[in-house]
């Protein structure tokens, strides 16, 4: 259970924020109703369901502070993963007025959703308010108002007294919690950069305080997967292997390291070639970077050859000279996801990460399979630059005019160029260049530091990516974090 207190309540009482519980108010015609038997809340957290009755669901709260004419915000945070294209309706419950509205689609567990809202916070308090699910089929579960996650009502006074870095104070909170894999791992990669590079020991208690809700000292690993199934003490999921990266290094004695270990064992063939006929650009960075962590923390160099292999047989397979792909098959060639903003993060970033690890720590040192590696990082590092739109982001798809700015994109692609700005593999790019991703990144944060205009999680195809559709996601802010951490 993560506790009512801790960062999140005491670091922000220095802005001009107020977060307000929700009460769900169940009665006999509204029942909160049992999580699926095959699916769990993570972390034991507190949970309230949204049927797609009439009636809906009524939110009141206990605010007793004094009438603000501050804009109003709710916050939903899911508790579990949606493969639907979910609407909620807020109305105020007594008028029926219809106030705001919340498009959660195809959602992640602990993803957070908001919609300002359009009527006083007195009104609120005074009325309460009715959600309800407009389209839905199967009832929706939420997180329970807590001093540390993103069920809530919130309201900023004056955003002239915001925190310039408030997107870090989020970051070191609670709420920044992913589910353990590809999307917990970002959050922890990126804490782990600010204390590397600027001695943050705010990054590093977080860092603690994240690990310990996966990894029990009795040994257990504990965790749901992608759509909300426990996966305890399992490990099957190529795109869950970044967080061992962190793991590695905090935990390096943990079972669940043997876990991702024997996974790994299995992935490479007898020609020195990954096995699998489909690959993805996420392998990059959640299975080549970990791996050449591991090898380096556990000083296991067997596993840096596994690491080189994951890396060249991506590079072959999933690029040509004007495209990065997200997915190929090796029978047939045939590739997608054609320069995807977030496919090309994860084969740069996952290259970069993986590469420096190799040059500096293991037997391969200036050996010409890290010159190619160099070679290539370079090349599509440049690449991506030829895409950047004149306000200093990247689009959803870099060469697609027709899809629009995407923060995960952005955010990504300046983490990877500031890596390889620093070790002197990208040259002409520099601090102000990043300094000016950084600045455009900041448009989209959210008052208490969130980060909006994201493309949502891959899970409806090409279709969904190419729209118009954007999300808050926090995982994004440990990509932002790397950015950060590269910052004079």
């Amino acid at each position: 259970m993560i506790p009512s207190e801790g960062l999140l309540g005491t670091t922000f009482r220095k802005d001009p924020l107020t977060y307000i519980s929700l009460n769900p108010n169940f009665d006999s015609n509204t029942k909160n109703l049992p999580v699926p038997v095959d699916k769990r809340i993570p972390l034991g957290m507190d949970y309230f369901s949204l049927d797609n009755s009439q009636t809906g669901l009524f939110l009141n709260t206990n605010w007793k502070g004094k009438p603000s004419s501050a804009p109003t915000y709710l916050r939903l945070q899911v508790a579990i993963d949606t493969r639907e294209k979910d609407e909620v309706e807020v109305i105020l419950a007594k008028s029926g007025k219809k106030i705001g509205h919340l498009s959660i689609w195809y959602a992640t567990a602990l993803q957070i959703f908001e919609s300002e809202l359009s009527a006083s916070l007195s009104e609120i308090v005074s009325e309460g308010i009715q959600i309800r699910l407009m389209n839905g089929i199967k009832p929706m579960f939420f997180l329970a108002s807590t001093a540390e996650n993103g069920s809530h009502i919130l309201l900023c006074s004056d955003p002239t007294k915001l925190s310039a870095n408030r997107n870090r104070t989020m970051l070191y909170s609670q709420r920044s919690v992913q589910p353990f894999g590809w999307l917990e791992g970002c959050v922890l990669d990126g804490l782990q950069e600010l204390y590397q590079r600027k001695g943050d020991k705010k990054a590093l208690s977080a860092i603690r305080t994240h690990l310990a809700l996966f990894l029990k000292t009795d040994g257990s690993l504990i965790y749901e997967d992608p759509i909300g199934r426990p996966s305890d003490n399992r490990f099957n999921n190529l795109e869950a292997g970044l967080p061992f990266s962190i793991v590695a290094k905090y935990a390096p004695s943990h079972p669940s390291m043997n876990l991702f270990l024997d996974y790994c064992k299995t992935r490479i063939g007898n020609s020195k070639t990954v096995k699998e006929n489909t690959l993805t650009a996420e392998g990059c960075y959640t299975i080549a970077y970990p791996l050449a962590a591991v090898a380096r923390e556990l000083n296991r160099p067997e596993w840096y050859e596994f690491a080189l292999i994951e890396l060249e047989d991506r590079i072959v397979t999933l690029t040509d000279a004007d495209a990065v792909y997200t997915r190929a098959w090796k029978n047939t060639g045939v590739k997608t996801y054609r320069n995807w903003g977030r496919g090309y993060t994860w084969f740069l970033l996952g290259l970069i990460r993986t590469a420096e690890i190799l040059q500096n720590d293991s037997p391969f040192k200036n050996h010409k399979r890290i010159e190619h590696l160099r070679e290539v990082y370079t090349y599509y590092a440049k690449l991506a630059l030829t895409h950047q739109q004149a306000d200093h982001s990247w689009n959803a798809y870099l060469d697609l005019d027709t899809t629009s700015y995407d923060s995960s994109a952005t955010a990504g692609l300046g983490a990877a160029l500031a890596h390889g700005m620093r070790i002197g593999w990208l040259d002409n790019f520099s601090q102000q260049q990043l300094q000016k991703i950084r600045l455009r990144l900041t448009q989209n944060l959210t008052p208490d530091g969130l980060i909006t205009g994201i493309c949502q999680q891959n899970a409806a195809g090409e279709d969904l990516q190419k729209s118009e559709y954007r999300v808050i996601a926090q995982y994004v802010l440990g990509l932002m974090a790397h950015i950060d951490a590269h910052l004079n």
